[in-house]
């Protein structure tokens, strides 16, 4: 049956079908999606996708059934490949996914350098077993956390520290990818900015940036993606140095504040499952556990070692 499939690369024409497609397969598994045809748009065109230019469709008499998003995030002593595959739900089982894949891992030479990572939802058990059967192990999860009701606090600040929302978050885009660059550094999940990423990022619709500062140095930084009934808080960076010292719970509660939490807009938040001290801060906001997605690894050359042997 997998003769059947047709892979090429992605084009700017299959936009509606690849949003019918996470449709069809959020019926079955929720958790995938769906999307819009704007968060399409702006998701491939999001810096770090470069326009879906490694991304990979699967056709099959003329329909797109099945999608590979990949992106390459350098990690500094190392490369990530990052991949999610969509596939609609009447034609898994046959192939399909592996041969995504296999296009996938087609696009970097062998490295040793090079590892590749997924999610999976904790409860999405065909995911699970697709990936391990192919030799990926969980590595850690990311917590979803939600919170419908921001606590009362009043977090205290060393003397001459202050947070402020930033008035022109792009001129800012330096500082951001430096702070990012620095606390994210030994994360699996981190990928190296850019300063022109950032500052695209941060002209987007609905982007705030905020700062916990001194009047000469920034401390760390907090943005926010804001929606009519959700606030997303995407990112929050606090200074190698200066962490352990409540900037980052300030800064997260007066950014968080003056969107207005409550049961009509609600805030959501991603935190890695072994960042403790994370969790038990963003607790204290008000947030509560949601769900779990699992993040899966492995290296490059054992998974081609893996593919071959099944082939």
């Amino acid at each position: 049956m997998i003769e059947n499939f047709h892979i090429r690369p992605l084009e700017t024409a299959d936009t509606e079908a690849i949003v019918a497609l996470y449709n069809k397969a959020s019926a079955r598994d929720p958790n995938i999606g769906p999307i819009t045809t704007a968060q399409w748009v702006d998701f491939v065109q999001r810096p770090h996708n470069r326009g879906g230019c490694d991304f990979r469709v699967a056709l099959r008499g003329g329909q797109l059934v099945g999608l590979a998003e990949s992106s390459l995030r350098d990690q500094g002593d190392q490369f990530v490949r990052f991949f999610k595959l969509v596939v609609e739900p009447p034609v898994r089982r046959q192939g399909l996914g592996t041969l995504l894949l296999e296009q996938v891992l087609a696009l970097d030479a062998p490295a040793p350098n090079l590892n590749f990572q997924t999610l999976a939802s904790g409860d999405w058990l065909d995911g699970i077993a697709f990936l391990e059967a192919r030799g990926f192990t969980h590595i850690e999860s990311e917590i979803g956390m939600r919170c419908k009701a921001l606590a009362e606090l009043s977090p205290a600040l060393p003397t001459g520290v202050f947070v402020e929302r930033c008035p022109s978050p792009v001129l800012m885009a330096a500082e951001v990818a430096n702070l990012l660059n620095a606390a994210f550094a030994a994360d699996v999940a981190f990928r190296r900015y850019a300063e022109a990423e950032i500052a695209t990022i941060l002209a987007l619709e609905g982007q705030e940036l905020w700062l916990v500062r001194t009047d000469r140095d920034i401390l760390g930084c907090c943005r926010l993606e804001l929606e009519t009934t959700f606030v997303w808080l995407e990112q929050i960076a606090i200074r190698p140095s200066d962490q352990g010292r409540g900037l980052g719970q300030a800064l997260a509660y007066h950014a968080l504040k003056s969107a207005d939490i409550g049961s009509e807009r609600v805030a959501g938040l991603n935190v890695a499952s072994v960042n403790a001290s994370a969790q038990a801060v963003y607790a204290k906001l008000g947030f509560t556990a949601q769900r779990e997605t699992r993040r899966y690894g492995i290296r490059q050359l054992e998974l081609m070692a893996k593919l071959s042997r099944r082939q």
